[in-house]
């Protein structure tokens, strides 16, 4: 029977194969084609007459690089065969097994996986799938809530919950339902074992994917399941990887031929690894002279020589080869925690105030951008999650390149982690009292004694403050040098009148951290740039100092407070207000606010509506706008048209009538209502607006069964949402509507039926995303309407 079992596995494994060569010749046309447009359009081909400049040639180049489906990646090279069997795996044995994927650091394992959890038929047999890092520091309740927020469809507050409370509704969710759950980077039983209760052993398919560079740990997890081990990449693989990854620029990606040879001998020295071969490209994708190919060589068979381990030489070629201004901002990533997903727009602040980044024309956070690209460029930081205009969110490091960056950093004295769990040798003492920057991650403890009172850097990470056994107290007091500290999640109840003695912070995360009060001394920090108290339900008022916060350029806070005095006119440098409760903006005088960029407003806007929009319309940098109204509906909207300079809206609360057209913002192009409670088709209003790009339609916003989209509608849309649409029935598409869009989400419309049948002549469409859709209308995608949606590149079903 096993040997039964086999054979089809090898079969289905040989028929996807082949199947996914055929898909990926026709993907390839299609990109070639769409590649040869849109260089066309970069170049100005289309209109002689046509004054795009270098510098938005370059960034549409860069656009296109970055249009692969979330979460895969389009360069995948020698895996095609290991993704086939692995898939085969999945769906074909029909008893619960752990499945691992086995193999060194760098070698794949992770963007392996992810290609087989994206892969159409693992989305079709599973009922429900969810994806978590381990790591060496992982928390049991952390996995457990993110693999219950994934299969929920609504989440409680999980907070209060006990770990054992958490295992019981995780398998309570998975009973019943045929699962998938993802296991990124587990390095040890103990991780495996503090988990396996949460998923039912029955036999009706459900499995478990592993990846680790453990032998040891996926034959614990599953003793009758072989581990996938993945091989190095061949020579003709790797020198195709590298290719990729050095002409990105190029439409073929070929190789000119005088750099053909020496090119073939750096992807033999990278012995077949693919983190070492991606990094290398990355490098060379900078580099055209045959000249500095041939110092890349031979630098590396310098460090060969040095360090046999290949791959920490090439890794350390790649810092090496890093301009000065990326050297120590590549080191300060050292600090996150392995795995950590960490927001770009939090990174961005946490240089500025280190003073890694040059004043630009005030401009700090444009040029923070460009340095993170650049890492992202030569392949040393991974891209996690894109906003819809093709913009970094999220990003993590590569184990290998955190190692990388943290022995790099620790030569260096800039950095120290307490709890560290990493391969990476421990410091000395006198390198723990030399470094600057410290982390203390949630098994870490840390010393007052030990730390040098000179640092500029505290960053906590989910500690336990029973064993770190620190206070916000002894941190004022003893550490006031800092620049940055972060306690987003630390329960610290309260800021002791001590910070105000902190002179040089400029940064401060206080998010989720449970404070009941702010001290007025505050306002004494001259310097701060960032301050963060957003999501402190205990927090009812703050002290009307910020004023005096010249600096200030981010400041989140939680729209319930208090409404009362808080003057802000002195904050010329303030970008960033959010969320703000209206009767404060009434009281501050904000026409000073003249590099505010992204605002957020909650609360009654009718008695003051037109003042309002007057004191909105001053604000000449204002980019982004968040309006969200206490009243059961907004007053008239109609003054929106005054905000000449947003581009980015979202309205949530009632809206009795949609503003005309002309009546919205000149130059909107990202619009999201939430609660809006429309019983009219809104979509003959909207497809009106000439720049709109991305719509987002979320819970209750729209309270009929049909939306319908007129020919011609939205000419320049490209990001549609549907989400919690209940009594969406149907949709409807005229021929030619959305001529550009490209995806389609639509999440939790529990009544919708299908997709229209002019779905299938929407070719622009290159990804489709179904979440929590009900059981026939994701059978019918596989069955009789799997014709609709043949010609999209990515479709994601969870």
């Amino acid at each position: 029977m096993r040997m039964q079992s086999k054979k089809a596995i090898y079969r289905y494994a040989s028929t996807l194969k082949a199947r996914t060569k055929i898909g990926k010749d026709l993907a390839a046309i299609r990109t070639r084609i769409s590649d040869i447009a849109i260089s066309h359009e970069a170049y100005g081909i289309r209109s002689i007459g046509d004054g795009t400049s270098h510098a938005i040639a370059n960034e549409r180049l860069l656009k296109l690089r970055r249009s692969t489906p979330r979460g895969q990646d389009k360069d995948i090279v020698g895996l095609e065969e290991d993704i086939a069997t692995l898939v085969a795996r999945l769906v074909l044995e029909d008893q619960w097994r752990a499945i691992s994927i086995v193999g060194m650091g760098g070698i794949g394992k992770t963007t392996c996986a992810k290609e087989v959890y994206n892969h159409g038929d693992v989305q079709t047999f599973f009922d429900c799938r969810a994806w978590v890092y381990v790591s060496q520091q992982f928390r049991t309740r952390d996995i457990l809530q993110s693999i219950i927020k994934q299969v929920a469809t609504r989440t409680k507050d999980m907070t209060k919950l006990l770990e054992e409370e958490l295992e019981e509704m995780l398998y309570k969710l998975l009973q019943g339902r045929r699962y998938l759950v993802v296991l990124d980077d587990i390095w040890s039983t103990t991780a495996f074992e503090s988990l396996a209760k949460a998923f039912p052993s029955d036999g009706s398919g459900n499995k478990l994917l592993l990846t680790t560079r453990n032998n040891y740990v996926a034959q614990k997890a599953d003793a009758q399941s072989l581990p996938h081990e993945l091989r190095f990449r061949s020579q003709e693989d790797s020198w195709k990887l590298l290719c990729r990854k050095a002409f990105t620029e190029s439409i073929d990606r070929v190789c000119p031929p005088q750099l053909e040879e020496i090119g073939q001998e750096i992807a033999a020295k990278c012995s077949g690894l693919p983190l070492a071969i991606i990094v290398v490209g990355g490098m060379l994708s900078r580099k055209r002279r045959l000249s500095e190919w041939q110092r890349v060589l031979h630098t590396i068979r310098l460090l060969l020589a040095r360090d046999p381990n290949g791959v920490s030489a090439i890794l350390a070629l790649s810092y090496y080869d890093l301009p000065y201004y990326l050297k120590f901002c590549f080191l300060y990533l050292g600090l996150f925690p392995e795995d950590y997903l960490f927001s770009a727009r939090k990174l961005f602040r946490m240089w500025i105030a280190e003073g890694l980044i040059p004043q630009h024309g005030g401009k700090m956070e444009d040029v923070a951008e460009e340095y993170l690209n650049e890492l992202i460029d030569r392949n040393m930081v991974q891209v996690a999650r894109w906003s819809a205009n093709e913009r970094v969110k999220h990003c993590q490091l590569h184990d290998l390149m955190r190692d990388l960056s943290i022995s790099k950093a620790k030569a260096e004295e800039f950095l120290y982690i307490h709890g560290n769990l990493d391969t990476v040798a421990p410091a000395s003492y006198h390198a723990l009292s030399r470094a600057r920057h410290h982390a203390i991650y949630s098994n870490g403890s840390f010393s007052l004694e030990e730390s040098s009172p000179n640092l500029r850097s505290l960053l906590f990470f989910k500690v336990d403050q029973i064993k770190c056994q620190i206070s916000s107290y002894d941190i004022c007091t003893r550490f006031k040098l800092l620049r940055v500290l972060e306690l987003e999640e630390l329960r610290v109840s309260y800021i002791p009148r001590q910070i105000g003695e902190m002179i040089h912070l400029r940064y401060l995360g206080l998010k989720h951290s449970s404070i009941e009060e702010l001290p007025e001394e505050i306002g004494c920090l001259s310097n701060l740039q960032t301050l963060d108290i957003a999501e402190n339900f205990s927090l009812q008022t703050i002290p009307d100092v910020l004023w005096k916060m010249k600096s200030l350029r981010h400041f989140y806070m939680r729209a319930s407070l208090l409404a009362g005095k808080l003057r802000i006119d002195t904050l010329q440098n303030l970008q960033t207000l959010s969320d703000m409760h209206i009767g404060s903006w009434n009281e501050a005088s904000p026409a000073n606010l003249i590099s505010l960029r992204k605002l957020g407003l909650k609360g009654s806007f009718t008695a003051n509506r037109v003042r309002i929009f007057d004191s909105l319309a001053k604000l000449v940098s204002l980019h982004s706008l968040s309006l969200k109204s206490a009243d059961v509906v907004f007053p008239s909207l109609s003054q929106l048209s005054s905000l000449r300079y947003v581009i980015k809206l979202h309205l949530s609360g009632g809206i009795i009538k949609l503003p005309e057209p002309h009546e919205f913002p000149p130059n909107l192009n990202q619009l999201t209502l939430y609660h809006s409670r429309l019983d009219k088709n809104p979509m003959e209003i909207l497809e009106k607006l000439p720049y709109l790009f991305v719509l987002r339609l979320k819970s209750s916003s729209f309270l009929g069964k049909k939306l319908k989209f007129s020919a011609n509608g939205f000419p320049q849309l490209e990001f549609l949402e549907l989400e919690f649409l209940e009594f969406l029935e149907a949709l409807e598409v005229e021929e030619s509507a959305m001529p550009r869009i490209r995806s389609l989400q639509i999440v939790g419309c529990r009544r919708l039926q299908m997709l229209p049948e002019e779905i299938k002549y929407v070719t622009t469409l290159r990804e489709l995303v179904f979440k929590e859709m009900p059981g026939n209308f994701l059978d019918r995608l596989q069955g009789e309407d799997s014709h609709k949606v043949q010609h999209v590149p990515s479709i994601v079903k969870s």
